[in-house]
């Protein structure tokens, strides 16, 4: 017994951390790859850019792996990538690129989703009335590209890198809600919420000081990141916190309301002209006031009315007149109408994604453009068959919300502030799809690219799922504690 002591004791000794381990082979790697990038980058061949992003998001994923809970810390940089590192992405081989969100929302959910069958044990899902809506939606989605090859029009014009571009829109209809399904069942203490609004609130003030102070700088980090329905999600939050959270100091309250009177200012004021930019966020912040006070929603929409009555001709010049000219306003129900049609052709699974863009070009190349609207992009893409499953996922996240805001609205407390949030964000997100592609975004417009600013709101409806989660797991613990203490008083 002695002898076999002294034989393993050196093995504990000279025994390598395994995580030791893969950063010195990274750190082997990157120095053999150094003349071979130098060569690359010379010939011209090489974005430097892609090379930094590389460096550093190995060094993050290792640091990731070492820690716990890396999944929520995932969630986190996934958010900052989607917000601030959109001038980084991969090469495809083709005019569009990658954007790192994406890859970061890859490397997230697809291992996850491979541990639910050979992980040990395996990762189970936790109930939601969203769960079989948006797992159905996905299968859909698969089906419909599937569909849109075998049924396709023998006349049909498709240049050669559709397949690929098809592919990619894929990827993007899917990873998007799985995205909210992954922080949905990540997310299991509310502080990593806290932590995620804290980010949003962080990045919405970064962008709009860089709007006003150094405009260059911030289109450089948040051009992309912070279109579609950034600036909404950034407001909620914020008005939410200074309307519902009864724990913030005066001071606090009045930064939050100063946050909130830029990105007005910023995108109702100087940029009005962009309706994406401040209807879903003027439609979810009156939700928030209608939630909190119906005399303070009264008020403000007096002072709204008054305010477009006395701006009513530019709103008119610069919205309608200015949409009419360059193709859109009503043209854009010439769009619809044309859409409607090629769904009547393909009814049940629609013409695959990103599908309809080769029907446009060949029937319709004088005026081959977009639907500029998810809802027909949706029908289009998967038929009546996805269409609908797609509203009926959003009616279980709806119904989520709301249980959720019931359960913690008058608490006046951080969860009382998310739930309410993230419910007016829902509605707002449903004006904005009628206003362009924000949530599922369309190859040949948003592109693919578009996922930077679109996974923002699949990730806070993901917080939402997951603290209806919470406040389950928080009524089944105190049932838990309450039923021994009625038992003991019943023997008595």
């Amino acid at each position: 017994m002695q002898l076999l002591s002294k034989t393993r004791a050196p093995r504990r000794e000279f025994s390598i951390d395994r995580y030791k381990l893969l950063a010195a082979a990274v750190i082997a790697g990157i120095l053999l790859a150094v003349p071979a990038i130098t060569f690359l980058y010379v010939r011209g061949r090489l974005d430097p850019l892609l090379v930094l992003a590389g460096l550093v998001g190995a060094i993050l994923a290792i640091r990731i792996f070492q820690v716990q809970e890396r999944g929520n810390k995932g969630i986190l940089l996934l958010v900052v990538a989607a917000g601030t590192l959109s001038f980084v992405s991969l090469p495809t081989g083709r005019e569009s690129r990658v954007p790192l969100s994406m890859v970061v929302a890859l490397l997230l959910v697809v291992p996850w989703l491979f541990s639910m069958v050979w992980g040990k044990p395996p990762t189970r899902l936790r109930p939601s009335p969203i769960n079989q809506p948006l797992l159905i939606f996905v299968v859909v989605s698969i089906i419909a590209y599937f569909w849109s090859l075998i049924f396709r029009d023998p006349l049909l014009y498709v240049w050669s890198s559709f397949p690929s571009v098809q592919v990619a829109a894929l990827v993007v209809n899917i990873l998007a809600p799985l995205t909210l399904l992954y922080v949905a069942n990540q997310i299991s203490d509310t502080k990593w919420l806290r932590y995620l609004v804290g980010v949003i609130l962080v990045l919405g003030v970064l962008s709009v000081l860089l709007y006003f102070v150094a405009p260059r700088v911030g289109d450089l980090f948040f051009y992309r990141g912070a279109r579609g329905l950034f600036s909404m999600w950034v407001a909620v939050f914020a008005y939410a916190l200074a309307l519902f959270h009864k724990g913030l100091k005066p001071w606090q309250r009045a930064l939050l309301l100063v946050l909130v009177a830029l990105l007005v200012y910023r995108y109702f004021v100087v940029g009005r002209s962009w309706v994406s930019g401040w209807l879903p966020m003027g439609v979810a912040c009156m939700v928030l006031t209608w939630m909190r006070s119906r005399r303070l929603f009264w008020a403000a929409a007096l002072i709204g009315l008054l305010y477009f009555a006395l701006n009513f001709d530019f709103y008119y010049q610069n919205i309608v007149v200015s949409e009419e000219e360059g193709g859109s306003g009503t043209g854009r129900v010439e769009l619809w109408m044309r859409n409607l049609t090629h769904v009547a052709n393909h009814p049940l699974f629609g013409m695959g994604p990103a599908g309809y863009a080769p029907y446009n070009m060949t029937y319709h190349r004088e005026d081959a453009r977009s639907t500029h609207n998810n809802y027909f992009d949706l029908l289009a893409q998967t038929g009546v068959i996805g269409f609908s499953v797609f509203l009926w996922m959003i009616v279980r996240i709806w119904q989520v919300g709301r249980r959720t805001f019931r359960r913690y609205g008058g608490l006046g407390v951080f969860e009382s502030v998310y739930a309410a949030a993230a419910f007016s964000g829902l509605i707002g997100m449903l004006v904005g799809m009628m206003l362009g592609d924000w949530v599922l975004p369309f190859a040949y417009n948003e592109t693919i690219s578009g996922f930077d600013n679109a996974v923002l709101s699949w990730i806070c409806l993901g917080g939402m799922a997951a603290l209806d989660w919470i406040a389950r797991e928080e009524e089944i613990a105190k049932d838990a504690r309450v039923a021994p203490l009625q038992l003991s008083q019943k023997s008595v």
